[in-house]
């Protein structure tokens, strides 16, 4: 983040000074520095954060799609031994992105402002206190995924209670603050009206913001299977009762404008640099496409792409392969990567949409409660317009044949049907929200991701289950920090302590 110094230079007329020094207005305002935002401002710059979610880099270490097994490394051998990012830092979405929103609710509620055009030229007190409380709770939720326990209910404590330290909430009662919020929001929105072109997430459509809403809870509360499933189940069950995503339209995503570029513009674009050429599919997504026999492998990746063209028919299975992640050394990655596929062009357009939580998946995770026996539904007609909805998302013909195949027709027996269903969400994940792949893996081991022998050599015996805490989050609140450690992790930061939904081994 860059941070400007302004300076103001006052310049005084050679001139005698009269009057009231009242007549010069506020010599410390300063005009490029508004004193007051609006809401819709403070909208669009949190919804600008969504993207951190789907792939957290670009031609560094996005790890959020290499440890779900969607990219690997095609330049050098550098970041699949997990020894680079080891920290994740919550600092700017507190300071900014969380700010922001609690900014927009608390001008909402607040007698003196909520009428004034600074807030509602963006739409309704409800309808904002609303949004604002739903993209919350999808920022709380990714960084809780990705941490474990993390500050909430003292957060924001300080200018007001000077309690400028606040205590890590366990990442249980996190998920119940988020339940109760998104509750509380569900009840205020209004579908009778809408809020600004500044949404640029839903474009002010307030159907659509309720079913995320919606499916937010069921994605939280499905998660507490293992460890929870009488509160999974109650919450899911009034979630899925209150209406989820359905129609693809309905899908939670981001699209790049003209003042920005798509992750892969920067990594596989033909006409940007070939400096950034550095990673590509992985193997382990790829293999799992083609044991399928699933069409989207020719929707996700080409045969002749930013990789350089590779031999073979691209409507062949067998003519794609996939580069591992974790080789040993240079030579292993550039051998691996000659004979590679490359991600489909249509990902790497400067401006393009990106799904951040797709139709599909909403669909698909209600498919798992339906087999679990939390809701009274069918999960095989969800499992199936769960794939019809991925298949519709990426423009990939051949659904009908495909859900009726061998492998891919739901199982009667329960514990195989979850897995096809938690399968067909990986599949489904390309390029979408790599936290919730990551937590399906975390909670699965779906897909198989296996461990090269340099991931080994660096004390590696599974992929990572968190991110450690960095250190900028914790140098003014080490105390907490501390004690959070010992209670949750046994006293150590580690990237394998389980987080709680996990359960035990």
């Amino acid at each position: 983040m860059k941070y400007i110094t302004t300076i103001i230079a006052t310049v005084f007329l050679l001139t005698p000074l009269t009057g009231c020094m009242g007549e010069f207005g506020d010599i410390n305002y300063n005009p490029n520095k508004p004193q007051e935002a609006y809401t819709s401002m403070l909208f669009t710059a949190s919804a600008k954060y969504v993207p951190d979610f789907i792939m957290n880099s670009t031609y560094l270490d996005p790890w959020m799609q290499e440890w779900t097994g969607y990219l690997s490394e095609t330049k050098n051998s550098q970041f699949g031994t997990f020894s680079v990012t080891e920290r994740f830092g919550t600092t700017n979405y507190y300071r900014y992105t969380l700010k922001n929103l609690n900014l927009i609710i608390d001008m909402n509620r607040d007698e003196a402002r909520r009428n004034t055009p600074l807030v509602r030229s963006f739409g309704s007190n409800e309808n904002q206190i609303a949004a604002a409380l739903t993209l919350r709770s999808f920022f709380y939720m990714s960084l809780t995924d990705i941490l474990g326990p993390i500050p909430y209910k003292e957060a924001f404590q300080g200018v007001g209670e000077g309690n400028w330290t606040p205590k890590f909430d366990s990442q249980e009662d996190v998920y119940t603050y988020l339940d109760a919020d998104l509750k509380e929001a569900y009840g205020l929105f209004d579908t009778s009206s809408s809020l600004s072109s500044a949404d640029i997430l839903y474009k002010g459509d307030v159907g659509k913001w309720k079913k995320f809403n919606a499916t937010l809870r069921m994605m939280l509360a499905v998660k507490l299977a293992k460890v929870d499933p009488t509160n999974g189940k109650e919450r899911f069950a009034q979630a899925y009762s209150d209406g989820g995503m359905k129609e693809v339209a309905d899908g939670f995503n981001y699209t790049f404008d003209s003042n920005s570029f798509s992750f892969m513009y920067y990594i596989g674009n033909k006409t940007y640099s070939s400096r950034n050429v550095g990673f590509g599919p992985n193997k382990v997504f790829v293999d799992a496409l083609k044991e399928h026999r699933d069409p989207r492998l020719f929707t996700y990746c080409t045969l002749d792409g930013y990789l350089g063209k590779r031999p073979g028919d691209p409507a062949d299975f067998d003519a794609y392969l996939g580069t591992p992640f974790g080789l040993a050394s240079n030579d292993e990655v550039s051998k691996a990567m000659q004979v590679s596929c490359s991600i489909a062009d249509s990902y790497c357009e400067p401006q393009t949409t990106y799904g951040v939580i797709t139709t599909a998946r909403a669909l698909l995770v209600a498919a798992e409660a339906a087999q679990l026996g939390w809701i009274a539904a069918d999960a095989k007609q969800l499992y199936a317009d769960g794939i019809r909805a991925s298949f519709q998302f990426t423009g990939t013909k051949g659904a009908e044949e495909y859900i009726t195949s061998e492998k891919v027709a739901l199982s009667d027996n329960r514990d195989a049907a979850l897995k096809q269903i938690v399968m067909q969400r990986f599949l489904a994940g390309f390029m979408t929200d790599a936290i919730e792949s990551w937590s399906d893996w975390r909670r699965y081991n779906i897909p198989t991701i296996p461990v090269y022998p340099a991931q080994e050599a660096s004390g590696a015996t599974v992929y990572p289950y968190r991110m450690k805490y960095a250190d900028a989050d914790l140098q003014y609140n080490r105390d907490n920090y501390n004690n959070m450690v010992q209670q949750h992790f046994g006293g150590y930061d580690d990237r394998w302590s389980r987080l709680w939904w996990m359960g035990k081994e």
